[in-house]
């Protein structure tokens, strides 16, 4: 399709995509290091541990740590403030459920980002959705000079958190752990998560912030 034939919003996104590959083959070139964001799930187990589809993500996420972490500096990201689901609170954030689940896996405090990072780069505002999950990330990649970024996540949610990313000048290698049962609904994503990232909706995505606040 010509140029002349895509609308303004299509034309917008490529050049999104252009800028966000440029800014990862540069990265690639002058950074040191990997950072791998695992997508956390709500609602927890308990309130305190991952449930099943959260677990599968972070051991794919090991996995990677393993298989990369031989060549190179590897780090995590787990994203997530605390958070509510119908009225039910969990304990604790995301991500300190997530970054304990690694610890306790034998992954070192000190190559996990999680509530710290939460906090230094959104402050009150707190992260609750893929929007703030990929700024976080992309926030980390940039600060600490990453040469490569892996994304681990569902492939229900995956064009979604593409997206985001792009949004924000990164790309990532993605990776998807899939389960039996998954939180994010496809046709929903499909029609009304994707089209509030493409037109910049923040109402939207205040609405769903607001939503999933403890407090």
């Amino acid at each position: 399709m010509e140029n002349s034939q895509r609308s303004p919003l299509h034309l917008l996104w490529l050049d999104k995509y252009d800028r966000a590959l440029e800014n990862m083959q540069k990265s690639k070139q002058t950074g040191k290091g990997i950072l791998i964001e695992v997508a956390a799930q709500h609602p927890l187990k308990d309130g305190q541990y991952p449930a099943e589809e959260f677990s599968a993500r972070l051991d794919l996420g090991i996995e990677l740590y393993h298989k990369l972490s031989v060549t190179d500096t590897v780090k995590f990201y787990i994203p997530g403030s605390r958070h509510q689901e119908n009225g039910r609170a969990d304990i604790v954030s995301l991500s300190a459920a997530g970054k304990n689940y690694l610890i306790s896996k034998g992954i070192p405090e000190a190559n996990i980002f999680a509530d710290d990072a939460n906090d230094d780069i959104m402050g009150k505002k707190g992260v609750y959705n893929s929007t703030d999950e990929c700024f976080v990330t992309c926030s980390l990649f940039k600060k600490y000079n990453f040469a490569e970024l892996h994304l681990v996540c569902s492939p229900n949610q995956m064009m979604r958190k593409m997206l985001c990313y792009i949004n924000f000048g990164c790309f990532p290698h993605i990776h998807t752990a899939s389960t039996d049962k998954m939180y994010h609904n496809p046709i929903n994503e499909i029609f009304e998560c994707i089209p509030k990232v493409l037109e910049n909706n923040q109402a939207a995505e205040d609405v769903t912030r607001n939503a999933r606040r403890v407090g």
